[in-house]
C-alpha cells in the first residue's frame, strides 16, 4: 500500500466527519523526532500501562510504528499529538528516535478535539472506555446533538435524575431525537446515558473511583450534585476519618444538598454523626436451657418469667445501691 492510500486510510473516516475535505489534502507522511511531539493539552483518555503497554513497546520493537501518528502543527514549531499517544509512549520507551506521521495544520480546538475523540474510538470499541471515558463522548455527541435542537427528551431524563426520580423505558414508546440517536449509537437506555452525562460533573477523585469500581454509577450520580470542592473536601475527609461512604450516604448527601448547598461544616457535622457507634437502645437476653431448667418451671408462661427476672433483678441492683 502506498503512504498516500495509508494516510488516506486513517484519516479519510475522520476528515469526513469533520466535513471538511480540504483537510484531507494537508500533510504526507514524514518522519518526525520523538522529542518535538507533545500528548494533547485535553487528552481525555487513560493511556496504557503495565502488560497492554509492554506489549505495544515489544511489538514496536519488532515492526515499528504500523500506523503513522496524527499530529498537529503548533505555532512555537513543536506538534500536539491528536492520535496514537500510547504508539508515541511505546516508541519513546523502545528507544525510537523518529516517528512517521501525518501533520495536520489551522485546525479549529472543535476540529482538532474530534480527531482526539474519534480516533481513539476507531482504535477502542465504546464498551472498552473507562466510565467516565465513557461519559466524556456521551457528552461530547450530546453537545452535538444539542446543537442541532434535538435534546429535549434527553434533557428530561436529566432533569429526573436531579430530582431522585428514575423513570423506567417503555419499550412501546417511540423515543425520538437525542435519546434515540444516542441510544441507537451506544445501545443504552435514555437513563443511562442521563446518569453518563452527569459523570461529567464529577471531581478527580471520584471519577478516580467510579473508574476504578469502587463506586458504582448510581451513586456517583448522587455524589456529582455536590460543587465540586465540596466533592474534593468529602473525599479528602472520608480518607481521614477513614470512612466508607454507602449509597444510601451518597443519596442522602444529594437530598440535603437539594434543600441546602451544601458546604464544609455540614460535611463534617454528616460524617461525624456516621463515625459515632451505633448504640442499641436493648438487645434480647436468651437463657440457656440449663439456667432456665434451673429456676423455672415449664408450665410457667413468658410473662410469669419475665415478671420474676425483673423482680429478681431489682433486689439485686438494690443490693448494690445498699452498699
Amino acid at each position: 500500500m502506498s503512504k498516500k492510500l495509508l494516510k488516506r486510510e486513517i484519516t479519510d473516516a475522520v476528515d469526513f466527519l469533520l466535513e471538511d475535505t480540504s483537510v484531507l489534502e494537508q500533510g504526507d507522511i514524514q518522519n518526525i523526532e520523538l522529542n518535538l511531539l507533545e500528548n494533547y493539552h485535553d487528552h481525555p483518555f487513560t493511556l496504557y500501562t503495565g502488560k497492554r503497554l509492554s506489549d505495544m513497546v515489544e511489538s514496536v520493537k519488532e515492526n515499528g510504528i504500523l500506523n503513522p501518528i496524527i499530529i498537529l502543527k503548533k505555532e512555537d514549531g513543536a506538534y500536539e499529538i491528536l492520535s496514537g499517544h500510547n504508539r508515541a509512549g511505546a516508541a519513546r520507551l523502545a528507544n525510537l528516535k523518529t516517528v512517521p506521521c501525518i501533520v495536520k495544520e489551522n485546525l479549529s480546538e472543535e476540529q482538532a478535539y474530534t480527531y482526539v475523540i474519534e480516533t481513539n474510538l476507531m482504535q477502542r470499541s465504546f464498551s472498552d472506555l473507562l466510565p467516565t471515558e465513557k461519559a466524556l463522548v456521551l457528552k461530547i455527541r450530546y453537545e452535538k446533538i444539542a446543537s442541532q435542537g434535538k435534546r429535549n427528551d434527553l434533557q428530561k431524563e436529566i432533569n429526573n435524575l436531579e430530582q431522585g426520580i428514575i423513570e423506567k423505558e417503555s419499550k412501546a414508546e417511540d423515543k425520538t431525537d437525542s435519546r434515540k440517536a444516542l441510544g441507537k449509537e451506544y445501545n443504552l437506555s435514555g437513563a443511562s446515558i442521563a446518569r453518563y452525562l452527569r459523570l461529567n460533573e464529577l471531581s478527580d477523585s471520584w471519577k478516580q473511583d467510579v473508574d476504578n469500581e469502587k463506586i458504582g454509577l448510581t451513586m456517583a450520580v448522587d455524589i456529582s450534585y455536590l460543587s465540586k470542592e465540596t466533592q474534593e473536601y468529602l473525599y479528602q475527609q472520608c480518607e481521614e476519618l477513614e470512612l466508607s461512604l454507602k449509597p444510601s450516604d451518597a443519596k442522602t448527601l444529594h437530598l440535603m444538598n437539594s434543600q441546602e448547598e451544601m458546604n464544609q461544616e455540614m460535611v463534617v457535622t454528616y460524617l461525624l454523626n456516621l463515625k459515632k457507634p451505633k448504640v442499641k437502645e436493648y438487645q434480647n437476653i436468651k437463657l440457656s436451657q440449663g439456667i432456665y431448667q434451673k429456676f423455672f418451671r415449664y408450665e410457667e408462661s413468658k410473662e410469669d418469667v419475665e415478671e420474676i427476672i425483673e423482680k429478681a433483678l431489682e433486689i439485686y441492683f438494690k443490693g448494690y445501691t445498699d452498699k
